[in-house]
């Protein structure tokens, strides 16, 4: 995976990669993000993203430590007035036995005494539950270690300047190699779409004009280093994989419902976890088999001169669609459809049936997987239209054949 080209007046290699590598190391040292960081908001550049993706994992387990020390304070200040209250039903009970034993024909003294003694008990089975309560919330496994997981994020960051710094040593020493460039451009992305994706947090509407410039670098680096020929067929053969491995679901819906006729009206049973099987597999099956359908070209096409226009014309429309039509509006998804899927994950949302699956945050991220998918391939579609135009190729694909 090496690429060498020379300038004309030194051994330094001087293709775009090298370039768009060095202006990535540029960036990382300027304001990326507004970000709101313990109650105050703060411009971030790069290499404070990074310094502050290593103190995430410190911060949440003392913010986790400390929401349990507090709860630990409640019930146990609960459990102290508990404790007062019992105190005095019992000094109540004892004072009201000794008045009835001093008038032992007073029914009057015995029924009162009687109430106290039960009000007293009562009060002491409060605080033995209180106190069962507190000891099983100590002993409870607060899964404190899943915060060394936010580690995650800033060691995959570290490829961006890595990788950047790693490409622009290898143009400057006459020999670029695509590993390092790829590094640098997956830590970019990786770098704004895990806060994205983790917390919720803002992306387009937090970057700064450098942060934007950044992340669109990082999307241009791949093609750059390998070439938008060598990109697109990366990404066709990820959507074609994955199309033709969930194509098997369509066998499954079609055995699962001869299944279900058979069961109800053969042998009089039902079952919702079956039945509900359908819709997640009729679910997964159109979101995430999308991007394979563009790359063969099965999406319907209201087509009017698009199946008779030259290829060179298909392409500038190809190009054009994928430009202000596709890519916006799965952005325009993604940005209203996330919330859903992450409050669904919060939850880990189920069936509201007792025996459905209990699975439909699972069935919601399909919709994200829908837009990462269909991005992909319409990228695909929109190099090899650019490679067309350019005159680098006869046409774009088995993805200009549509028309149906």
């Amino acid at each position: 995976m090496s690429v060498s080209a020379r300038s004309g007046s030194g051994g330094a290699v001087t293709r775009p990669p090298v370039i768009l590598a060095a202006a990535l190391v540029l960036l990382f040292f300027l304001p990326w993000v507004q970000w709101t960081i313990e109650g105050e908001e703060r411009s971030l550049a790069g290499y404070e993203v990074l310094i502050e993706g290593f103190r995430a994992p410190a911060l949440s387990r003392q913010a986790a430590e400390a929401a349990i020390a507090e709860q630990e304070a409640q019930l146990g200040a609960a459990i102290a007035r508990a404790q007062e209250r019992a105190d005095e039903a019992r000094a109540e009970a004892d004072e009201a036995e000794a008045e009835a034993a001093a008038e032992p024909g007073d029914e009057r003294l015995r029924s009162r005494a009687e109430r106290r003694v039960d009000s007293a008990e009562r009060a002491e089975e409060r605080i033995a539950q209180a106190e069962a309560q507190l000891e099983a919330y100590r002993q409870t496994d607060h899964q404190l270690w899943t915060h060394s997981l936010f580690f995650i994020y800033p060691l995959l960051m570290l490829l961006l300047p890595l990788g950047a710094l790693g490409t622009v040593a290898l143009g400057a020493g006459g020999r670029l190699d695509a590993l390092p460039a790829i590094a640098a451009a997956a830590g970019g992305v990786w770098a704004l779409l895990a806060p994205h994706l983790w917390f919720g947090m803002g992306v387009i509407f937090a970057l700064t004009p450098f942060g934007i410039l950044m992340f669109l670098i990082s999307l241009a680096l791949v093609p750059a280093a390998i070439g938008l020929e060598r990109t697109a067929e990366a990404i066709d053969r990820v959507n074609h994989r994955i199309g033709v491995t969930v194509a098997w679901l369509a066998l499954f819906m079609v055995l699962v419902q001869f299944a279900l006729v058979l069961m109800r009206y053969v042998f009089g049973i039902g079952s919702i976890m079956t039945q509900e099987s359908l819709i997640y597999a009729h679910g997964a099956l159109f979101m995430i088999a999308a991007g394979y359908t563009l790359l063969v070209g099965g999406h319907v096409r209201v087509d009017v001169f698009y199946r008779e226009a030259p290829a060179r014309k298909k392409a500038w429309i190809d190009l054009l669609g994928v430009s202000f039509l596709l890519i916006p509006v799965c952005l325009l998804i993604w940005r209203y459809s996330l919330p859903y899927v992450l409050s669904s994950w919060a939850v880990l949302e189920g069936s509201r049936e007792t025996s459905g699956i209990q699975g439909v945050y699972l069935l919601k991220s399909c919709i994200l997987v829908f837009v990462v998918l269909m991005i992909l391939q319409g990228l695909s579609l929109a190099f090899r239209s650019a490679l067309v135009i350019a005159g680098l190729r006869q046409s774009a694909g088995r993805a200009t054949a549509g028309g149906h």
